[in-house]
This record gives structure tokens, sequence and C-alpha cells, in this order.
């Protein structure tokens, strides 16, 4: 398992787990489509431990590098 934040560009993984200490961006994020056992691709990854992009069932998220550092990840295997 990975952090997502440290997950290559264009792969495909489930989400494991989430620990937020945030329950507000928590729920935010589940309201988008960010649950355990969801599937997500990453879009993009900016530079300087920068906010990164997923998709998540077509749903585009933007998150800041510390909460993506928060999800972990396993690839899923096409």
């Amino acid at each position: 398992m990975i952090h997502a934040a440290n997950a290559e560009i264009g792969g495909t993984y489930f989400v494991k787990s989430i620990s937020f200490d945030n329950p507000v961006l928590q729920h935010r994020l589940n309201a988008l489509g960010l649950s355990v056992g969801s599937m997500l691709k990453v879009q993009r990854k900016s530079l300087f431990k920068g906010p990164c992009v997923f998709d998540i069932e077509g749903q585009y998220i933007c998150i800041r590098n510390c909460d993506a550092c928060k999800i972990m990840l396993e690839a899923a295997h096409d």
C-alpha cells in the first residue's frame, strides 16, 4: 500500500483507508465519491509537494499533498 501523494501519474488504485483529522473534510470528500473501496486514477501531481488531482468515477478532485498523504491506496490490476 502507498500514500496517494506517492502514487504514479496515470495509475489506477483502490482506496484502502482514509484517516483525516477533520471530519468535515472527510464528509465532503465522501460526498464527492472518495470512500474506502472506491477506485481512483491519478491525473496530475504538482511540483514541490503541491496538490494532486484524482479522477474518481469521472469526478476530478484536487487535494492538498498533506491530505493526500492520509489516503492509503492499493494498485488495481487491470
